[in-house]
């Protein structure tokens, strides 16, 4: 008997189906490690290139994760002619679980690792293109910020949620962010507003192309709170502007706020209104 010989039995259900599977799991594994990543990153790049896109990368290979295997990149460097070089320390790319798959759409979990911030979600490829994920001490000056704003430029670094989709060549959603340590160049200003905090919660899509929910910044010249509408439109350049601001002003900033069009009083506490258009806004 087993007991008397000092040796044990494996339980039957086990030797009949998990040794196979155990087997076959192995299997599974030995093909993974020896697939030829590098020739499949080659043939991405190869299509890559013949839309326009430059990729050069150090090393592919398997990513194995509970929620599903995928691929990981390391050294990924993309590129388009007349733009900067995007440098990526680490992608990683797997398929996503998602009800996107049954319409016909292929969704995909990225996550990215640079040394401008991280970003990490779900990406849906197709007609309706779409983005849900979150965005982590983000360099802004990296990201691909339209030409066209209400502002000039923007500085700093934020965290973001962002849930985005295209419909018919315009987004819907929302995102929410917090930025510190930068500067905000409104277009109509003669100077940048240096900020300690910025925040905001925008929708896009729905009566416009965007409602400001919310956006308030507080640095140590100007602190000032943001709400309205970006209104319909042929574009976005030449979207009309429906947008209420709400000032407090250091005394060193008070002229070139006036000069601004913005309405302040002794107290250095003032209100505007911006019209206009997106190119070309006007504060009264």
């Amino acid at each position: 008997m087993a007991a008397e010989s000092g040796r044990t039995t494996l339980p039957r259900p086990l030797l009949i189906f998990g040794v196979p599977t155990a087997g076959l799991l192995l299997v599974l594994l030995f093909i993974i490690l020896g697939f030829p990543y590098d020739k499949l990153g080659d043939r991405i790049a190869e299509r890559l290139l013949q839309s326009g896109v430059r990729v050069e990368f150090d090393e592919i290979g398997p990513a194995l994760r509970l929620a599903g295997p995928g691929l990981v990149v390391t050294g990924l460097r993309a590129s388009v002619e007349g733009a900067e070089t995007i440098q990526l320390q680490r992608a990683l790319v797997r398929p996503a679980w998602s009800s996107a798959w049954l319409r016909g759409s292929p969704a995909l979990y990225t996550e990215i690792e640079s040394e401008s911030g991280a970003a990490q979600g779900t990406v849906i490829l197709g007609d309706r293109g779409a983005w849900n994920g979150t965005l982590t001490q983000v360099d802004v000056g990296a990201l691909p910020l339209p030409a066209n704003t209400p502002f000039g430029s923007l500085t700093g670094v934020i965290d973001a949620t962002v849930d985005l989709a295209m419909e018919e060549q315009r987004a819907k959603g929302s995102v929410t962010f917090d930025a510190v340590d930068g500067t905000l160049d409104l277009v109509s200003l003669p100077m940048s507003i240096p900020f300690e905090t910025l925040s905001g919660d925008l929708t896009f899509g729905g009566n416009g192309y965007l409602t400001v929910n919310r956006l308030d910044v507080r640095g140590p010249a100007v602190n000032a709170g943001v709400t309205g509408n970006v209104l319909d439109a042929t574009s976005f350049a030449a979207a009309p502007l429906r947008l209420e601001i709400a000032i407090d002003a250091e005394p060193a900033m008070i002229a070139a706020v006036r000069g601004a069009g913005v309405r302040i009083d002794r107290n250095s506490v003032g209100k505007a209104r911006v019209t206009g258009t997106v190119a070309a806004p006007k504060i009264r």
